[in-house]
């Protein structure tokens, strides 16, 4: 237990760091963070640079990690419509993998016997109210919108309550960011 307060914190002060020191590096030196050659690569090589984020945001539902990191990257290397749009399609085709394959690769056992109560309480709120729970949760940026998918694949809710959910929570939620980022840049 003690172990995991160590890392907790270890993490925690890495992360302070990191962005302290972007932040010092911003200031000081703007031209390190001129992405304009980044533009001009994604204009130069449009279906490739959209395949692989694609892919990427496909895929990245299996390994938990936040899809809100790369709506912001969206925005840097597309227009914002375009980034909203390949958003959207990349969170639909996440948690298709995420729903029919988290039982197949046996994550369904590893996250069980992990965090059984959190998945015992969210499969009884789910009982009762399927898609407003979803479409809260996917709204909700502090939690996984994986977990949900993953919950209800367990639950054998259908995937187009799973879908609407997403494109009611997660939609609204990426347009916010999308927008609101497109605006200030």
């Amino acid at each position: 237990m003690e172990n995991r307060i160590k890392v907790r914190r270890s993490t925690l002060f890495i992360w302070i760091a990191v962005v302290a020191l972007t932040l010092v590096l911003y200031f000081v030196n703007r031209d390190l963070f001129d992405i304009s050659f980044l533009k001009e690569y994604v204009s130069d090589h449009k279906v490739l640079v959209q395949s692989l984020y694609l892919i990427i945001l496909t895929f990245i539902g299996l390994t938990f990690i936040p899809s809100t990191p790369f709506a912001v990257a969206g925005v840097l290397l597309f227009p914002p419509l375009e980034a909203y749009i390949i958003n959207l399609i990349g969170i639909i085709t996440s948690s298709i993998v995420v729903y029919y394959f988290t039982q197949y690769l046996r994550l369904d056992v590893w996250l069980e016997s992990k965090y059984p109560a959190q998945i015992e309480k969210i499969k009884k709120a789910l009982h009762k109210k399927e898609l407003p729970i979803i479409a809260g949760w996917s709204f909700f940026p502090v939690v996984p919108t994986d977990l949900i998918i993953y919950v209800s694949s367990t639950l054998n809710i259908p995937f187009w309550k799973c879908a609407i959910g997403l494109i009611i929570g997660e939609g609204t939620l990426n347009a916010f960011y999308i927008f609101s980022i497109d605006f200030f840049i």
